[in-house]
C-alpha cells in the first residue's frame, strides 16, 4: 500500500472534531502528507436554503450563506491552534455529507480519509443513517474511523 500524501478529514463540527484532526495530523506527520479538513452542510429538508434569515440589526442573508459562514468560523477555530508541519487547508461543501465527502475525495485525489463515527445503534442510526458506513462502503481509498464519544 502506498504511503498517504493527501488526507481528507471530514468533520461534523461537533464535540470530538478536534481530536479527529489531531489524529490525522499525527498520522500525516511521518509521511509529510497534506491535510484538508472538510465540513459538509446539508440544507434542512423542510426549508429552502435560500430562505432569508434576519434579526434586528442584521442584514438579511440566505440560510445557506449564514450556515456556511458559521461553519467557516468554526473550522478556523478548530484548525488555528494545531501544530502541523504543512498548512492545513479547509473545504466547505453543500449537500448530503457522505456524497459530498466521496465526491471531494475522488476529485481532490485524496489517498486516505480520516473521520469520526458516533457509533449510534438502533433507532438513532436508522433515523440518522451512518455517514461513516456509507463512506467506508463506497470510498476509492482507505478510510480510518475513530469512535467519537458524545458529551453527556
Amino acid at each position: 500500500m502506498p504511503t498517504p500524501s493527501r488526507i481528507l478529514v471530514p468533520v461534523d463540527l461537533m464535540e470530538g472534531s478536534r481530536s479527529i484532526i489531531d489524529y490525522a495530523v499525527q498520522l500525516a506527520r511521518p509521511f509529510n502528507a497534506a491535510i484538508e479538513v472538510m465540513h459538509a452542510w446539508e440544507p434542512p429538508q423542510y426549508v429552502a436554503p435560500d430562505l432569508l434569515v434576519a434579526a434586528p440589526g442584521w442584514n438579511p442573508q440566505s440560510l445557506e450563506k449564514t450556515a456556511l459562514e458559521a461553519a467557516r468560523k468554526e473550522l478556523d477555530v478548530l484548525i488555528a491552534p494545531i501544530d502541523s508541519p504543512r498548512p492545513i487547508t479547509q473545504r466547505l461543501e453543500v449537500g448530503e455529507p457522505a456524497t459530498a465527502v466521496l465526491r471531494a475525495a475522488e476529485a481532490g485525489g485524496f489517498d486516505m480519509i480520516v473521520m469520526g463515527t458516533h457509533g449510534r445503534r438502533g433507532l438513532p442510526r436508522l433515523l440518522l443513517g451512518s455517514v461513516a458506513q456509507k463512506i467506508i462502503a463506497r470510498a476509492h481509498c482507505p478510510v480510518v474511523t475513530l469512535h467519537v464519544h458524545e458529551g453527556k
